[in-house]
Formats: structure tokens, sequence, C-alpha cells
């Protein structure tokens, strides 16, 4: 099977959805599919090409069996004004579909990624090409902007969420990360067998450390004795992380903060951290990772208050991956509130309330009986329903309906 992936996100970025790609295109190329991976530079969360592909003009590479061409495209300092997304995501669509164009004929196209201007250019390309192509929608943007207010206007909100339902209708599948997700979808008119249901995955043996909890507080700087509060990812307006340096401003447990990773919010974010109470690191290695989890008590997965995900977001799952309790401060009808409730791995906050937040840590923190049992069970559910084997070959058997119908 020949697969041509489309999407603005690739390793070795290391946040959102590049891994997840990754996790689908490198098992088609093991087992022998000839995969191409159209992307851009590496350049997320912090909006900066990395240092070592910032050379000009495209970039062909390969990528444990992967053929990866990266393509140039606009990438916005500051990604918070609508103006700054719009050629984000229209540039790369435009180059990526004209480079998907002079690639051998592909037996199915799929976009991955939440741009509804890639997704629309992979459409055109496989219409073009006359074969079929799958959308794998990792978040439905025109919503997720409105909600951190980078696309204000009620009209044209409408308008744009119009069209990227639109686009998502004219695939011949769909692949979303939730039911919730897909519930929304089904309410904008796309219904049947077109839609699949696959969550994200993990890889769960990954997440044995490498060194005790000790070891791994000296090797970062942390009290090896100080209750460690801990949240990974992108640090950017949606994950609206000014909360958590406010409860740590308020903590009287005298726990330590730690953020691991980057992103454009991260300078205001250190500008009123309360001094040695909330900590940062760089994007860390998976083995560093799971040494730093492992070291954790508690787990932080913040969002700002307008936003009502109908996404689980990869953190969450590599918490509970990791065996830790969650405290969530999020909308309690958001996708990740819905599954910490079903997972029974945390609790869930109102979001944007410092206070409640605080309460919630220190509650988890003086009593190490239940963040075992919150941290067992969430462990428990992603063995059930994320592991990766077969998230994977669930994707898979779905390019395959579609590359290779019956009495073709």
């Amino acid at each position: 099977m020949r697969v041509v992936v489309i999407g603005i996100n690739f390793p070795p970025e290391v946040a959102g959805i590049a891994p997840h790609t990754a996790t689908l295109c490198r098992p088609l190329a093991a087992r022998g599919d000839d995969v191409h991976m159209v992307t851009a530079k590496p350049h997320y969360p912090a909006w900066r090409v990395f240092p070592e592909h910032r050379q000009s003009g495209f970039l062909r590479q390969t990528l444990d069996g992967v053929r990866v061409i990266r393509v140039p495209s606009y990438i916005p300092a500051h990604p918070g004004a609508l103006i700054s997304r719009l050629l984000y995501d229209g540039s790369f669509a435009l180059i990526a579909g004209l480079t998907a164009l002079l690639l051998p004929r592909a037996d199915v196209y799929l976009y991955v990624g939440a741009q509804p201007a890639v997704a629309a250019a992979t459409a055109l390309v496989a219409r073009i090409r006359r074969r079929p192509w799958v959308a794998k929608v990792a978040d439905l943007a025109v919503n997720a902007g409105a909600a951190v207010g980078i696309i204000r206007h009620p009209v044209l909100v409408r308008l744009l969420r119009s069209v990227e339902y639109t686009i998502y209708r004219r695939a011949n599948a769909v692949v979303v990360l939730s039911e919730g997700f897909a519930e929304e979808l089904t309410r904008h008119g796309l219904r049947g067998r077109r839609l699949h249901v696959v969550p994200d995955s993990e890889d769960l043996d990954s997440f044995r450390p490498t060194r005790t909890r000790a070891e791994t507080r000296r090797r970062h700087g942390l009290d090896p004795d100080q209750p460690l509060i801990t949240h990974i990812g992108g640090i950017g307006r949606k994950q609206g992380l000014q909360v958590a340096a406010r409860a740590a401003d308020e903590d009287q447990t005298g726990a330590c903060w730690l953020l691991v990773g980057d992103g454009p919010e991260r300078p205001a974010i250190q500008r009123s951290a309360p001094a040695g109470r909330l900590r940062f690191l760089p994007f860390l290695s998976r083995p560093e990772l799971a040494d730093i989890l492992a070291a954790s008590d508690v787990a932080l997965l913040t969002q700002r208050r307008h936003l009502i995900d109908a996404v689980v977001p990869s953190k969450l799952v590599t918490y509970m991956a990791a065996g830790l309790p969650v405290v969530a401060s999020v909308h309690a009808s958001s996708e990740a509130a819905r599954l910490i409730r079903s997972a029974k791995c945390g609790l869930v906050v109102q979001p944007e309330a410092p206070a409640l937040l605080r309460d919630a840590v220190a509650e988890l923190l003086d009593d190490p009986d239940r963040r075992r049992q919150l941290g067992a069970a969430g462990r428990a559910f992603a063995e059930r329903e994320f592991d990766r084997s077969k998230v994977v070959a669930r994707q898979a058997s779905i390019l395959e309906s579609l590359a290779s119908p019956p009495g073709r």
C-alpha cells in the first residue's frame, strides 16, 4: 500500500500531534508499505523552526522507513492572531498540496491535524489523483480558536465552522479521538460507517523509570523530599497555565509545581511565577519523561474556561499510562473531564479558579492511599483503551479498506 500523509507537525517535535502521527507512519513503513510524509519544518510548540532545520527550501529525509518531505511555509512568531493562523495554515496547505501532487500516485491519502485548509488541500489532491482520502482530525480548529479568542466575531465563527465541517463531510473516512468528538460531527451531518472513533495511543511499556525517585530529582535540581506537581507539554493560550502559577503562589503544602515543556506563554508565566514554588524544565526525552513522572506525586492538566474540547489532551493519556493521579482544571463538559470521570483517575475542578486547584492538589497530597488508587485506576484504563498495537492496527485497517476496495 502506498500512502501519502499530509500534516503540519511531525518529529522531531515531541508535543501535540507529531508523536501520534509518527506512531501511525512508522509501523506502516516497517511492514513494507510505501509511506510519504509531507510536513513543515519542525517548530512546535515554541513557534520557532528548530535550528538544525533552518536551511531554506525543501528537505528530504528518511526516518524509520518513512520518506519525509519538509516544505517551507510561514511560521508565525506570535500565533495568537487570526491573520497569522490563516497564513500559517494556508501557506503550508498550498505548498504541501503541490508537493503531494508531484509524488507518485498513492493508494490512499491521509490528512492529520487541526487545520481545515490542509484538509482541503488533501481533498483536492485526492480528487485530482482520483483516489480516496482519510481525515484524522486532532481538533476542531474553529471551536478551539473561538474558545481562546483568536476568532471573535460570531458571524465569522459560524461561517468558518460551516466550511470546516463541509470539508470533513467530503472525506471517504474521518477518524476522531473520542465519542464526544464523534457526537459533534454527527450533529453537523457526518454519519454512518465513514466516521471512526480511534483514541490516541501510548507505548505503555515505555513508562518504566530508569532511575530512582531520589536520583531523578537530584538530576534535575529538585528537592528529593518536596511534593512534586507536574505538568507536561505545550505552554500556550489554550492551556491557560497562569492558573497554576497563581495556585502555586497560594499553596501551603510546600510542594514544587513543575512545568515540563515550552510554548509562547512560557516567558509571561516565568515572569509572574512565585519564587521557589514554580519550576521549569525543557522538553525531555521519553526515558527522562518516564523518570520525572515516576518521581512526581500529582499530574496537572489545565485549560481555559471557555474551552469545551471534544478531544482528549494527549498529556492526559500519558499521565494515565504513567499511573499518576490527575488534578484537572477544565470545563466540566470537556472530553478531558469526561475521561477522568470514566477512568476514576483524578479530580476535576472549575477552570481558571486558583483556589479550587490549590485545594484539590492539597487534598490529594494529604491522602497517599487515594493517590495510589487513582493512579492505578488510570493505568488500568490506559491498558484497556490506549494500547499502542491495538490502536495502530485499527487505524491501518481503515486505510487498507479504502486502498484496496473489493473488485479493484
